[in-house]
């Protein structure tokens, strides 16, 4: 009897929970948006690449980020408490009013965002931001939402032979699951390959971004922007030709890599997505070769 409730326990984080709400969009909207990705998507880039350039220049000046994690310490203080904690470690407390919260599904927002009032598209933006956070800003349901107005969803995974042991490393680490981080990588593997189904998410190819290794393939790298997730929605991280431009929410402000660039390759220790994700679903825009 233990067994069979633990098992019911475990089973739902496993199974396809259908996402809260639906979204869909017209014929005529779906035709729109394939003219409007050439406007969306160089915007949605370059405020990824500026965003990350700004964070850089500030840290270099001041020593900290103008981001900070919305679950870091920094960010669930008060107002008076953050000039307080800037004082207290040595800067200006006005820096406070340069400075904004940002998550890692944050970012993709953000510009995504600007990306679809660039094409003036916002009405359409806030369809998809009101669904995402209906299903908890969850960013396997962005994904979702991306996919009906067209783009297109890859498994990714750089090597399929190693989803037993991730496993195991993961539940060595983190026994409980806290935080919904395991990655799940053998049973992800086995729904996409049977059912093309990772979560409650529809893969279009479950080829191109597989056992890669450390060689990411070079039509990917012709992306100028794309939507990468890891481990069910657990980190989320757009990017750009092949690069992972991602930011964490719970890094101290202080940390270079609050918001930091890598190359899509987690096999690496300097590759992103950084802090052992393996595997997870990436969406990218239509017209671009995948």
């Amino acid at each position: 009897m233990k067994s069979y409730l633990l098992a019911l326990l475990v089973l739902p984080s496993l199974s396809y929970a259908a996402f809260i709400g639906t979204i869909e969009f017209t014929p005529q909207e779906i035709s729109e948006h394939q003219t409007d990705v050439s406007t969306i998507v160089p915007a949605a880039t370059e405020c990824l690449n500026k965003t990350y350039a700004h964070h850089l220049s500030f840290h270099r000046r001041y020593g900290i980020s103008p981001y900070y994690g919305d679950q870091s310490k920094f960010g669930k203080l008060t107002y008076t408490e953050r000039r307080a904690f800037l004082r207290s470690i040595g800067k200006s407390e006005d820096l406070v009013n340069q400075m904004q919260s940002i998550s890692c599904v944050g970012l993709a927002m953000r510009c995504l965002s600007q990306g679809f009032a660039a094409a003036g598209k916002t009405p359409i933006w806030k369809r998809l931001e009101a669904h995402l956070k209906l299903n908890a800003v969850d960013g396997t349901a962005l994904q979702y939402s991306l996919r009906k107005l067209g783009w297109k969803t890859l498994y990714w995974n750089p090597n399929t032979t190693l989803n037993n042991q991730w496993d195991s490393e993961e539940k060595f680490r983190n026994p409980e699951n806290l935080g919904r981080s395991w990655g799940y990588h053998a049973y992800r593997w086995s729904t996409v390959t049977k059912n093309m189904k990772y979560y409650d998410n529809p893969v279009d190819d479950r080829a191109t971004l597989v056992n890669f290794g450390t060689r990411l393939p070079k039509v990917f790298k012709q992306v100028p922007f794309y939507l990468g997730s890891a481990h069910t929605g657990y980190h989320v991280f757009p990017g750009t030709y092949g690069q992972v431009i991602e930011s964490h929410s719970l890094r101290d402000i202080r940390d270079i890599t609050t918001i930091e660039s890598s190359e899509f390759n987690p096999l690496t220790e300097t590759g992103g997505p950084q802090g052992t994700m393996y595997s997870g679903l990436v969406a990218v825009p239509p017209g671009y070769g995948i």
